[in-house]
């Protein structure tokens, strides 16, 4: 069932939410996620040391619009005083929630004992937790994955920590952390880590349909479902989804004119959002979403991947709905 959840003190419209996705969620696409039916929304993941030293590139990812409110903004790190620090900045920010990465896979981010690294580590996760929850006001929710390498199922015991640290919400990404964003989600695995669970546990990863969210939605404790990769240029899944659980009724498949529909709303949105028209070079990530199975669509990534102007992009999307 969708329906309206609370987190804290924070109403949800819905249990349907955008994953946190670095270079991806800023805020033109969050707001698309908005209007295609997401409950909540995440910012990208920013690094709480970079916060910690008034980091402005850092503070222009947590830019929040009142149309996409509630909005979860989310940290990264492996210091508990800077954790601390940096959730009381994304509160001053005006973050509706503040979000705690515990599953990111990258090898960088792990390198430096954040991320899914943390999982290695309880007592630090507490020591983070305790203190990013006492530090602000709005709710704290956290984000992991079902373990570090295969075998590790941490995730239920991570959950039951953040019940004692007073944490609203738990995410869990059903991949463990090497796999990546690769193969099926392990949905037994799912199944252990919401056992137990006190608090709302969503479910993450692979949630590209109905197919893939019934099976979630049918785990005791399932509280709802986050979508990242399977939003994206596709952002009628909330909408969608909602109308099928809810009103039996099948989900449309998104045609081509839908989704070029969304990639020129999308690309405006960008060129006001960025300065110094930067606004299609930072589209260049998440542009491939939007021609995937097109016939030429490599040499069309090639030619977006060279324009700067949105006379230039609509030159492409014209050549795209004439083809």
């Amino acid at each position: 069932m969708i329906k309206e959840i609370q987190i804290g003190n924070v109403v949800i419209k819905n249990n349907l939410a955008l994953a946190p996705m670095a270079g991806i969620t800023d805020m033109p696409l969050r707001l698309l996620a908005k209007e295609g039916g997401a409950g909540l929304v995440y910012s990208e993941m920013v690094s709480a040391k970079a916060l910690f030293y008034t980091d402005e590139k850092s503070k222009r990812l947590l830019r929040i619009s009142d149309k996409e409110r509630p909005v979860a903004a989310q940290i990264f790190g492996a210091d508990a005083k800077d954790m601390e620090i940096a959730a009381k900045i994304v509160e001053d920010l005006g973050a509706d929630i503040v979000d705690i990465n515990l599953g990111c896979p990258v090898r960088k981010i792990i390198k430096s004992g954040a991320g899914a690294k943390l999982l290695t580590n309880e007592k630090l996760i507490a020591e983070i937790l305790e203190r990013v929850v006492k530090s602000v006001k709005i709710p704290v929710t956290i984000k992991t994955r079902i373990g570090l390498i295969q075998g590790q199922d941490a995730a239920g015991e991570i959950i039951q920590i953040a019940q004692k640290c007073g944490i609203a919400m738990a995410a869990v990404h059903a991949r463990y952390a090497c796999f990546g964003h690769l193969g099926e989600p392990d949905i037994e695995a799912f199944r252990r880590a919401c056992e137990n669970a006190k608090i709302p546990v969503f479910a993450n990863g692979g949630i590209v349909d109905e197919i893939n969210a019934k099976k979630f939605l049918e785990i005791p404790n399932c509280a709802g479902l986050m979508i990242g990769r399977g939003a994206i240029a596709n952002y009628n899944i909330f909408n969608n989804l909602a109308a099928y659980f809810n009103e039996n009724k099948k989900p449309k498949k998104e045609n081509l004119k839908t989704r070029m529909l969304w990639l020129k709303t999308h690309a405006e949105s960008s060129m006001k959002y960025y300065p110094n028209q930067k606004g299609l070079t930072v589209m260049r990530k998440i542009f491939p979403y939007y021609v995937k199975g097109l016939p030429n669509a490599s040499s069309i990534k090639d030619r977006f991947n060279k324009i700067s102007t949105i006379k230039e992009f609509n030159e492409i999307l014209k050549d795209i709905e004439s083809a």
